[in-house]
């Protein structure tokens, strides 16, 4: 049975049912037609409108956009599109069938069944191997310097065929240099930064190992390493 007001149309796009909404962005599942006729699944990520009106952040979208869609590994979400459909910049990436890290292991702690030590450090493994990749990519002999920035468990997906996969590199760079102030917008995600990205310091690809393996922490004990009543603590 569809969700009411779906299927609906976006551009070259058939959304399907949404599948969250953010402070940034929305996300559907679509479905567009390639160029043989075939349907392929997607999510699409739409940058709300709030977004979308500030230029400084909409230049920093595409320049990021553009950068992180030559990325091309089996530990990275891949992105297929980007681009703006009546004034909402949009993009496609890889349809992952499974959990976002964050519920996998809230799950496990609902069920009585965490995560085995073998099993988080294999997840580890394979984000290291799709973050190691990011880090030392070049394009036509340049080093691209990709950072991700935003390494917590929302933002690794476990496929149910035990895939693991890194998704928005680059996006969370986007948004920090919004003009606009979006309250709550890094909620929660302050508490995986390294002190030099909290501090607005330069980062290197240390930054995202530091965050990961505060991930690591995080589900080897079920508990989160950096906890506080703000994020400002």
């Amino acid at each position: 049975m569809a969700a009411p007001g779906f299927p609906k149309q976006f551009g070259k796009y058939t959304l399907i049912r949404k599948l969250a909404t953010g402070g940034m962005a929305e996300l559907f599942v679509a479905k567009t037609q390639g160029d043989e006729g075939d349907e392929r699944e997607v999510v699409l990520k739409r940058i709300l409108p709030s977004f979308s009106e500030d230029e400084s952040f909409v230049k920093m979208f595409i320049d990021e956009a553009s950068l992180t869609s030559k990325l091309q590994h089996p530990n990275i979400v891949q992105i297929f599109d980007f681009d703006v459909t009546d004034r909402q910049y949009y993009i496609s990436m890889e349809y992952i069938v499974g959990e976002d890290l964050s519920n996998l292991m809230k799950d496990g702690v609902e069920k009585s069944t965490p995560l085995s030590v073998p099993q988080c450090v294999w997840i580890v493994i394979e984000l290291a191997k799709g973050l190691h990749y990011a880090h030392t990519k070049e394009h036509k002999g340049r080093a691209l310097n990709i950072i991700h920035r935003d390494v917590t468990p929302h933002n690794a997906m476990v496929s149910y065929g035990g895939e693991v996969k890194l998704m928005d590199f680059g996006i969370a760079k986007a948004a920090e240099r919004s003009t606009k102030t979006q309250a709550g917008m890094v909620k929660g995600k302050v508490a995986y930064m390294s002190p030099e990205q909290a501090r607005g310091k330069p980062l290197d690809p240390r930054s995202d190992l530091f965050a990961l393996a505060t991930v690591l922490w995080e589900m080897l004990t079920n508990k989160r390493l950096f906890l506080r009543q703000s994020d400002f603590e």
